[in-house]
């Protein structure tokens, strides 16, 4: 179907449509392109929100559920060699030190193994008889944990109250927009 403009040229009515008016050149979405488009995008956006609740969730799940397994210990500084070391995420330069240690496991076995980057505040007591709290895991007790890489409770309620909500956003952003997507399509077909 052709439509006449005032100049008295014919063009296609899809075309047509899309121009402001008779001189106007510039091309400019339908509205129900308009509202498919965004429903699209936003189907797109509630979907990353899901997959980064997801990522939170699982962090906070993995890390500190993992965490309950571990046995606390104080272990017994054999030697320090404290350093300057530039922080990456910061990038500020902090002292860190590693230190040779010794602990006695719950089953009784004597563990001499090295800490690294740990902070200075984590050694505590004096000079001669230092110790630092450390955690490891009853399977592997050779690898042990620095008490600061500990996940506070807090902090897991935090990752997992976001992650949480993330998600749920996320599942409710995604069936509006199909709600959406519903309506733009009756109003495409003429039904309201």
């Amino acid at each position: 179907m052709l439509n006449r403009d005032r100049l008295g040229c014919c063009q296609p009515a899809s075309v047509h449509s899309m121009l402001r008016g008779p001189g106007d050149m510039s091309l400019r979405m339908p509205r129900q392109q308009r509202s498919l488009t965004g429903v699209r995008v936003t189907r797109i956006l509630m979907i990353l929100m899901i997959l980064i609740g997801l990522l939170l969730a699982g962090i906070a799940l993995g890390v500190f559920l993992t965490q309950g397994s571990q046995i606390r210990v104080t272990a017994n500084v054999l030697s320090e060699r404290c350093h300057p070391q530039r922080d990456l995420g910061t990038g500020q330069v902090e002292t860190r030190c590693d230190a040779a240690v010794r602990f006695m496991t719950v089953t009784g076995r004597v563990i001499l193994t090295t800490v690294t980057d740990a902070f200075p505040y984590e050694f505590s007591g004096p000079r001669q008889s230092r110790t630092i709290d450390l955690r490891y895991d009853s399977n592997d007790p050779t690898q042990p944990f620095k008490q600061s890489n500990y996940m506070p409770a807090v902090t897991f309620v935090v990752l997992l109250v976001f992650g949480c909500a993330a998600i749920l956003f996320g599942v409710w952003g995604v069936m509006r927009s199909g709600q959406l997507a519903e309506r733009a399509a009756r109003r495409r077909s003429g039904r309201f």
